[in-house]
């Protein structure tokens, strides 16, 4: 065989060869930003789905909680990840609401970021502490109208899902409350039970074990029917302010840029965690519903949510620097 002849077979293996750099996904571990600390729902919902996720894509996820900012801190550090397919983030209902509440954030909420699935959602749930002198939803409302400014809310901070609920209801209503922010749902729930803050409108996953263990007393369920976890728990609705319905959610986004492959798989693999019966009896024991929406859903989803509490935010004119 000629030297050419010898040239043009090798190089034609090569060319029919698979590259050996070009390693499956995942190939190391995977690492699942939050925006909000260690203990609160959407920590602890992202570990619910690590657990899963390690087994189905044969790698370790790892949850990376980086609170602040309302959720910015860490969407911060997932929109500057390299958009390799290692790095993603648990977003929560704050990814909607911080574009109205901040001039200038670190990044675009719809351009830095790829949808990859609104996975799913849960009511709030206002608690009070166990001897509260307010029994009824009726009864603090009674009180924030006669002492505006006077009762103080607990959230995870300005323009928070929780904080921004309780406004609805105050523009309703007519009355005013103080917000008083924290690091996170723990420690607010800590002050209400011992007295310090008069309320909280915490997620119906995080305050559901404090109302059944009766730490807490709760007045009311922002969702549209009573939650059958609890059903002695009146909506907020059903309390004189019909249509009033409230929902946290939660979805996985990744960095602009990721492989669309990457990205299916990742939807693929959570479909299915979210479909066996242990996932789902699990979630709903928490008061959370599935959802597992697509990227395109998610993303009309997000730009719903954007319009309606942005108009809320400007009407309250409330801001990250109040």
């Amino acid at each position: 065989m000629c030297s050419a002849l010898r040239l043009a077979v090798a190089l034609s293996i090569f060319l029919l060869a698979p590259p050996a750099f070009a390693q499956p996904w995942p190939a190391k571990p995977v690492r699942l930003l939050t925006g909000f600390g260690v203990g609160g729902s959407s920590d602890q919902i992202a570990r619910l789905l690590a657990d899963r996720m390690s087994t189905a894509l044969g790698q370790q996820v790892i949850v990376d909680s980086r609170p602040g900012g309302n959720g910015v801190v860490g969407t911060t550090l997932a929109a500057r990840a390299p958009a390799d397919g290692y790095t993603f983030l648990v977003v929560f209902d704050a990814h909607a609401t911080n574009p109205s509440l901040q001039k200038s954030l670190p990044y675009d909420t719809l351009k830095d970021f790829t949808p990859v699935m609104l996975f799913a959602s849960s009511p709030y749930g206002l608690v009070v502490a166990p001897n509260s002198p307010y029994k009824t939803l009726a009864d603090l409302v009674a009180a924030a109208k006669a002492r505006p400014g006077e009762l103080t809310l607990g959230s995870s901070g300005i323009g928070s899902r929780g904080h921004l609920a309780m406004t609805l209801i105050g523009q309703r209503a007519g009355f005013t409350i103080t917000q008083i922010p924290y690091r996170g749902p723990p420690q607010a729930i800590t002050d209400v039970i011992g007295g310090q803050i008069t309320m909280q409108m915490g997620t119906f996953f995080f305050v559901a074990p404090f109302i059944k263990s009766q730490r807490v007393r709760a007045l009311g369920i922002t969702s549209a029917q009573r939650m059958p976890q609890l059903p002695e728990i009146p909506t907020i609705a059903e309390q004189g302010y019909p249509g009033y319905e409230v929902h946290s959610w939660w979805g996985i986004v990744a960095p602009a840029g990721v492989p669309p492959a990457i990205l299916q798989r990742l939807h693929d693999e959570m479909k299915t965690i979210l479909a066996t019966a242990d996932m789902r009896e699990r979630l709903d024991q928490l008061g959370v519903t599935v959802r597992a929406s697509p990227p395109d859903e998610f993303r009309r989803y997000l730009l719903s949510e954007m319009l309606l509490w942005g108009k809320v935010v400007r009407d309250a004119k409330i801001s990250s620097s109040d």
